[in-house]
């Protein structure tokens, strides 16, 4: 958002968690602040994934979809395709809908898929547009 003032409390709101589960729970972001830790240990596979998907702004069934694409991808390569593509200002559904149509990108590593969403929203790619 270059030269388009502040972000709206929604987005910086939504920003601030993508960030939490970009940069895992209890990592520092400078001199004397950190993230918070995540809740205590989950006895349940895969609910830790959901719990950061629902953080995102999913919904339970819209996060349960996402956990079954590319199963056998760690959590984090979903969680962190989910975070650029609601960086990039889609929806909650228009990201599942859009990994969900090409799994491929849930493939790509994390850094190239970042640069993948900087080039677009350099191109002026956002909010829907």
């Amino acid at each position: 958002r270059s030269g388009a003032g502040p972000a709206p409390p929604a987005v910086a709101a939504m920003a601030g968690r993508l960030l939490l589960v970009l940069r895992g729970p209890g990592r520092a972001l400078g001199p004397g602040r950190a993230l918070p830790a995540a809740p205590g240990p989950c006895l349940r596979r895969g609910c830790g994934e959901l719990a950061a998907l629902r953080a995102m702004g999913f919904s339970q069934e819209q996060a349960r979809r996402l956990q079954a694409l590319q199963p056998r991808l760690g959590p984090e390569h979903r969680e962190a395709a989910a975070a650029q593509l609601l960086l990039l200002g889609l929806s909650a559904e228009a990201a599942l809908a859009l990994l969900e149509r090409s799994p491929a990108l849930l493939r790509l590593p994390t850094e190239r898929l970042r640069e993948r969403a900087e080039e677009l929203r350099r191109l002026g790619l956002d909010g829907g547009r």
